[in-house]
Protein backbone atom coordinates (compact mmCIF):
# COMPACT_ATOMS: atom_id res chain seq x y z
CA UNK A 1 0.00 0.00 0.00
CA UNK A 2 2.36 2.48 -1.34
CA UNK A 3 1.12 6.21 -1.93
CA UNK A 4 0.36 7.45 -5.33
CA UNK A 5 2.36 10.78 -5.31
CA UNK A 6 1.84 12.68 -8.87
CA UNK A 7 1.28 16.05 -9.94
CA UNK A 8 -1.30 18.59 -11.37
CA UNK A 9 -0.66 21.88 -12.58
CA UNK A 10 1.71 22.42 -9.99
CA UNK A 11 -0.05 20.79 -7.08
CA UNK A 12 1.19 18.01 -5.63
CA UNK A 13 -1.42 15.08 -4.92
CA UNK A 14 -0.88 12.05 -2.85
CA UNK A 15 -3.44 9.11 -2.86
CA UNK A 16 -3.38 6.98 -0.44
CA UNK A 17 -5.54 3.49 -1.24
CA UNK A 18 -6.73 1.66 2.25
CA UNK A 19 -8.78 -1.56 1.91
CA UNK A 20 -12.77 -1.04 3.02
CA UNK A 21 -14.66 -4.09 3.51
CA UNK A 22 -14.56 -6.18 0.65
CA UNK A 23 -13.33 -3.21 -1.40
CA UNK A 24 -10.84 -0.46 -1.71
CA UNK A 25 -11.31 4.09 -0.69
CA UNK A 26 -8.45 6.07 -0.79
CA UNK A 27 -7.43 9.24 0.91
CA UNK A 28 -6.89 12.44 -1.28
CA UNK A 29 -4.25 15.16 -0.44
CA UNK A 30 -3.34 17.61 -2.15
CA UNK A 31 -0.44 20.91 -1.59
CA UNK A 32 -0.24 24.12 -3.65
CA UNK A 33 2.69 25.14 -5.86
CA UNK A 34 5.81 25.53 -4.03
CA UNK A 35 4.09 25.17 -0.57
CA UNK A 36 6.37 24.06 2.68
CA UNK A 37 7.20 20.36 3.15
CA UNK A 38 5.65 21.05 6.73
CA UNK A 39 2.40 22.54 4.79
CA UNK A 40 -0.58 21.36 6.04
CA UNK A 41 -2.63 19.20 3.22
CA UNK A 42 -6.26 19.97 2.08
CA UNK A 43 -8.05 16.97 1.97
CA UNK A 44 -10.25 15.66 -1.60
CA UNK A 45 -13.76 14.60 -0.77
CA UNK A 46 -13.39 11.01 -1.97
CA UNK A 47 -16.12 8.71 -0.84
CA UNK A 48 -15.74 5.85 -4.20
CA UNK A 49 -14.84 1.72 -3.22
CA UNK A 50 -13.06 -0.05 -5.65
CA UNK A 51 -12.40 -3.87 -6.50
CA UNK A 52 -8.49 -3.15 -6.41
CA UNK A 53 -5.70 -0.81 -4.70
CA UNK A 54 -5.02 0.37 -7.99
CA UNK A 55 -8.01 1.13 -9.18
CA UNK A 56 -8.76 3.20 -6.01
CA UNK A 57 -4.99 5.04 -6.99
CA UNK A 58 -6.90 6.26 -10.55
CA UNK A 59 -10.08 7.05 -8.95
CA UNK A 60 -8.85 8.89 -6.08
CA UNK A 61 -6.04 10.49 -8.44
CA UNK A 62 -8.86 11.30 -10.72
CA UNK A 63 -10.65 12.59 -8.54
CA UNK A 64 -8.24 14.94 -7.19
CA UNK A 65 -7.79 16.13 -10.73
CA UNK A 66 -11.40 17.38 -11.07
CA UNK A 67 -11.23 18.93 -7.82
CA UNK A 68 -8.37 21.30 -8.49
CA UNK A 69 -9.69 21.99 -12.35
CA UNK A 70 -12.33 23.45 -10.47
CA UNK A 71 -10.78 25.26 -8.12
CA UNK A 72 -8.37 26.84 -11.18
CA UNK A 73 -11.90 27.87 -12.51
CA UNK A 74 -13.14 29.58 -9.26
CA UNK A 75 -9.98 31.55 -8.99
Amino acid sequence: MRPLETEHQGWKVRVIAHPVGQGWSALVEVWPPESADTAEARVVPFSGTLSSEKLAQAAGRAAAVRWLDREAKRG
